[in-house]
C-alpha cells in the first residue's frame, strides 16, 4: 500500500511512520477503517504537527484490536516515550506515541458503533474504507451554522464570571500568586474564549490557533489578562478580563437587542478597588 497525501511529502518522517502503520492494519480484517485526522487532513501541516489516525474496527474486534497497541507501535518503529491519553475525558483509547524526528503519533482506536456523522469524520482523510461504511458517514454529515449562546447561557456565564472574579481576587489578597495566576487562566478558559467565539460566530477549538482568529485590538485585549506574580500585575489582569467580559458582553447583547443591568457587577468592582488599594499600589 502506497500512501500518497501531498501535505505529507515535504516532511518523510511523518510520511514513513504513518505509511507504515498503514501497512500494519491494511490487510488486518478487524481494522474496517483508517481515517487521517487534523492538521495533516486539513493540508496546514507543519513539522511540529501531531499525525492523527483513526483506527476503526468492528465492535466485537475493538478490545482486542486496542490491546495490541504496543504491538502496532513497534512495528513502525522504536517509540521514545508512549502512554494512554486517561488524562483527557474520553482519550481511554487514545494511544499517544513519540518516536525520533521527534514525530508524536496519536492512535485514535474507535469501534465502528462510535462513529457517526460529525466534523471530525467529514474532515477527516479516508484511508481504508473496507465495506464504504465511512464513505457515506462522511457524505451524510452537512455543515450546522454555529447557534449563538441563549439569554439564559449568558445570564448564568455573567453570574458565574463575577463569582469567579471575586475567587480570584481572593487568591490575590492572601499572596496566593500561582493560585490567581490559575484562576485566571480558569476565567480565559470558561469564560472569555467562549465569549469570544459566540461574538465571532464559530466554536473555537480552545487556545488552538487562536491568533490567526483574532484581530489585533482584540489580541492585545486578551493579552493583558496574562499577568505576572506580582500583586499589582495579577489584579491588572483581573480588571483586563472584567474589561474584555463587559465589552463582549455588550456586543452580544446589542446583536440580540436586549439590555443588561450592570449595577451589581459595578458594586463588586468598586469594593475590589478598594480592597486592594487599603494594601497596595496599582503598578
Amino acid at each position: 500500500m502506497r500512501l500518497d497525501v501531498p501535505t505529507l511529502q515535504e516532511f518523510p518522517r511523518h510520511h514513513a511512520l504513518l505509511e507504515k502503520a498503514l501497512e500494519h492494519f491494511w490487510s488486518d480484517e478487524r481494522v474496517i477503517g483508517l481515517v487521517i485526522g487534523g492538521s495533516i487532513a486539513q493540508g496546514i501541516m507543519d513539522f511540529y504537527s501531531d499525525v492523527d489516525l483513526y483506527i476503526i474496527t468492528r465492535d466485537e474486534d475493538f478490545e482486542a484490536v486496542f490491546a495490541e497497541r504496543d504491538v502496532a507501535a513497534n512495528a513502525i518503529g522504536k517509540p521514545l516515550f508512549r502512554f494512554i491519553a486517561d488524562h483527557n475525558p474520553g482519550g481511554e483509547h487514545d494511544y499517544i506515541t513519540l518516536y525520533e524526528g521527534p514525530v508524536k503519533l496519536d492512535w485514535m482506536y474507535c469501534p465502528r458503533s462510535d462513529v457517526t456523522p460529525g466534523r471530525k469524520w467529514a474532515q477527516g482523510l479516508v484511508l481504508k474504507d473496507q465495506d464504504g461504511f465511512l464513505t457515506g458517514v462522511k457524505e451524510s454529515w452537512q455543515e450546522e451554522e454555529t447557534a449563538g449562546p441563549t439569554l439564559e447561557q449568558l445570564l448564568v456565564l455573567n453570574r458565574k464570571f463575577w463569582t469567579w472574579c471575586w475567587y480570584v481576587f481572593g487568591k490575590i489578597m492572601r499572596g496566593e500568586s500561582w493560585q490567581a495566576l490559575s484562576g485566571l487562566h480558569a476565567i480565559r478558559s470558561m469564560a472569555l474564549l467562549p465569549m469570544i467565539g459566540w461574538a465571532k460566530g464559530q466554536s473555537l477549538q480552545g487556545y488552538r490557533r487562536l491568533e490567526q482568529e483574532m484581530s489585533p485590538e482584540l489580541t492585545s485585549q486578551l493579552a493583558a489578562t496574562v499577568g505576572g506574580l506580582e500583586p499589582g500585575e495579577l489584579y491588572n489582569a483581573l480588571e483586563a478580563e472584567m474589561d474584555l467580559f463587559h465589552a463582549l458582553r455588550a456586543s452580544l447583547f446589542e446583536r440580540c437587542g436586549l439590555e443588561h443591568d450592570i449595577s451589581a457587577e459595578g458594586v463588586l468592582r468598586q469594593e475590589m478597588r478598594e480592597h486592594f488599594l487599603e494594601v497596595h499600589q496599582i503598578q
